[in-house]
């Protein structure tokens, strides 16, 4: 269809009666009209529009567009006739505005589940929202290096238009999608971006063909979390982000490409503003330089039904001191606009024009003069760098935007209930998953034999051949001591110290985590965590424990845990469970030391810990099973605090209706 669109906006503004194209168009329609199949007239007219100076996408056959390719099926596409049919009806093109009907068509397309949201489409109001942001102005230079169907770039084209000529500015754009290129060219085309080149990549290959030169604006809604390869190829300014995210390397990528008084305007996960590691100490350094002008929460739901996550926007500055008065730069704006938007039952959340005018006034008229421009609270308020260090280089509006609760609007009763049957629905899927997974332990378990107890340390020796053919050993060590490791050694930004306190449900809380700085911790390098590896506390509540994942590779044990590394017979994530259960904490409660309120466990007696050993498909479906119902107890304490809310917050509701 944009295609379609593309040639009639096409024959519209530039053709001539006698131009080829023009002729084979005017014997499509008519053939549409009369529910003759348009299809060969309609290439003709195509390939005869493409030939022409004027043609806003060159090398169309290029394009894989599905009516030219002559393939099968090619000649049947019955909607084809239908809807030259209706562009003749009228009203003309130009007076319908063809970007308006293009952009109504990838609507439909996402409300039909066509895309998925963030790495295809982003909605029409949040474009306009980062689009006036970012004030684009004739002659620009824009990026967007994750560009999907190019609704960025297009909007941004528009609005040069708008206030100047559209000839003076430049638009880079990549897809991190490979059947996208085509769309955003159709797209960008449409939006009167003359001869637009689209094509496929990735930060990392961005990232190391920079030659294409630097913009003056990076406009972006890249993929949320995406996995990366060859990432330590690259010489990243403020830091290696971990394989298991993207997002602090599209960041990176877009500040790098900057020009001197360039800045970004990127959308990213809420996430992104607090998580720990690698990204946390990126942060950091992204903040001490100076790379951060501004973050902006909007509301849940703009992007459902595919996610219902609160997006935030970030604002980056290659240079801050060009971007703010002198005196002003060791500040960043933090807007809470998580309570504006429209919200329908059922509906995606919208961002009215009043809304999108006023985030995009306080960031234009805060960075005249942050100084001047007085906090508003429940808004928006200007924070300086040291307020962030102090917490922890968290970057989440809500903790420097202060709410007042009286002016907190009455709940909207339908939007609590609606959310309600939503985790309802949630929570049921999780309980059937949860079924399934047990059924499949069950089935597997179901022999009636008594599995083998075998005790850590033979475990960990790998002496247990009798067992296991081929057996691997593994490794069990205590973390340093404290000499090693002094109170006066953590630093504010370093490498990652686990301790026992930050252990919580196979998982690592870096909250209150504490840091070292890198020249030490190599010196400590026996006591890297790998990948795979299973930290448990050796004080305390026993039994407590998490698998190192890829983003906490490198991080250092510390004093008060232990370190397994596991043998080729034993599943890590298998032995956390285990290690969590009833049976083994007995175990270990029983042979501890130590007062009942600080419990602690020795390495020889927990070498004796006598652990039930499956083979190794039984333990991967006893971990499946309970990461299953680890996500559903998740979603119950959702549900449960949900309800709690509606509990409080639902007789202010009835009395104000």
């Amino acid at each position: 269809m944009t295609t379609i669109l593309l040639l009639a906006g096409f024959v519209e503004s530039v053709g001539e009666p006698e131009d080829e194209f023009v002729k084979r168009w005017a014997r499509a329609t008519a053939e549409a009209q009369i529910g003759i199949s348009p299809l060969v007239d309609l290439r003709a007219a195509l390939r005869s529009a493409s030939r022409h100076q004027l043609f806003p996408v060159p090398d169309i056959d290029r394009l894989d567009v599905e009516f030219l390719d002559g393939s099968e099926g090619a000649d049947d596409v019955p909607w084809a006739a239908a809807f030259i049919a209706a562009l003749t009806q009228g009203p003309a093109l130009a007076k319908a505005s063809l970007a308006e009907v293009h952009e109504l068509l990838l609507e439909r397309h996402v409300q039909e589940g066509a895309f998925l949201a963030g790495e295809f489409y982003t909605p029409r109001d949040v474009v306009r929202l980062l689009v006036e942001t970012a004030a684009p102005r004739p002659g620009d230079r824009i990026l967007d290096p994750a560009c999907g169907t190019g609704g960025l770039l297009a909007v941004a084209a528009e609005r040069i238009a708008e206030h100047g000529r559209l000839d003076g500015a430049s638009f880079e754009a990549h897809a991190t999608d490979r059947s996208n290129p085509r769309l955003a060219m159709m797209n960008l085309a449409i939006h009167g971006v003359d001869q637009p080149v689209v094509s496929a990549s990735d930060p990392v290959s961005l990232f190391q063909h920079r030659g294409t030169g630097l913009v003056d604006l990076v406009l972006s809604n890249p993929p949320f979390n995406q996995r990366i390869t060859a990432h330590h190829t690259v010489d990243w300014p403020f830091g290696q982000p971990p394989e298991s995210s993207a997002n602090f390397a599209w960041l990176q990528l877009a500040w790098s490409r900057l020009s001197e008084e360039g800045f970004a305007v990127m959308i990213m996960p809420p996430g992104a503003a607090w998580s720990g590691g690698r990204e946390a100490l990126i942060r950091r350094r992204m903040i001490a330089s100076g790379a951060l002008l501004a973050v902006i929460a909007l509301p849940a739901n703009l992007f459902a039904p595919h996610t219902a996550i609160p997006v935030h926007i970030w604002v980056l500055a290659r240079d801050k001191s060009r971007h703010l008065p002198v005196g002003d730069t060791e500040s960043v704006l933090f807007i809470d606009a998580s309570r504006l938007g429209k919200q329908v039952p059922r509906q995606p959340c919208t961002l009215t024009t009043e809304d999108t005018d006023r985030i995009s006034a306080r960031f234009h008229a805060w960075r005249l003069s942050p100084s001047a421009t007085p906090d508003e609270p429940g808004f928006s308020r200007s924070v300086p760098h040291a307020e962030i260090d102090e917490n922890d280089g968290s970057l989440d509006p809500r903790r420097y935007v202060h709410f007042d609760p009286e002016q907190q609007p009455a709940p909207d009763l339908d939007l609590m209930l609606d959310a309600l049957d939503r985790h309802d629905g949630a929570t049921s899927s999780s309980s059937r998953a949860v079924q399934g997974s047990l059924s499949v332990c069950e089935r597997l378990t179901r022999s009636g034999v008594e599995l083998p107890r075998v005790s850590l340390g033979l475990l960990v020796k790998g002496t247990r051949a009798d067992l296991f053919e081929g057996s691997e050993p593994g490794l069990l060590f205590a973390g340093p001591s404290g000499s090693l490791i002094r109170a006066e050694d953590y630093v504010d930004v370093g490498i990652p110290v686990v301790m026992p306190k930050d252990l919580t449900n196979n998982d690592i809380n870096t909250a209150s985590i504490k840091y070292v700085a890198e020249r030490q911790a190599n010196d400590l390098e026996r006591f890297r965590l790998h990948l795979g590896d299973v930290v448990l506390a050796r004080r305390g509540e026993l039994g407590r424990c998490a698998v190192v994942r890829e983003e906490q590779q490198g991080w250092l044990c510390g004093t008060g845990c232990f370190v397994l590394r596991p043998p080729a017979e034993l599943n890590a994530d298998y032995f956390a469970a285990y290690l969590r259960s009833t049976e083994a904490r007995q175990w270990l409660d029983a042979h501890s030391t130590g007062s009942m309120t600080m419990k602690t466990i020795s390495l020889n007696a927990l070498s004796e810990l006598p652990v039930a050993l499956p083979d190794l498909g039984v333990q991967q479906a006893v971990a499946d099973a309970m990461r299953q119902l680890d996500e559903h107890e998740r979603r119950l304490q959702e549900q449960l605090a949900l309800t709690q809310q509606i509990r409080r917050d639902s007789l202010m509701g009835l009395l104000r209706s």
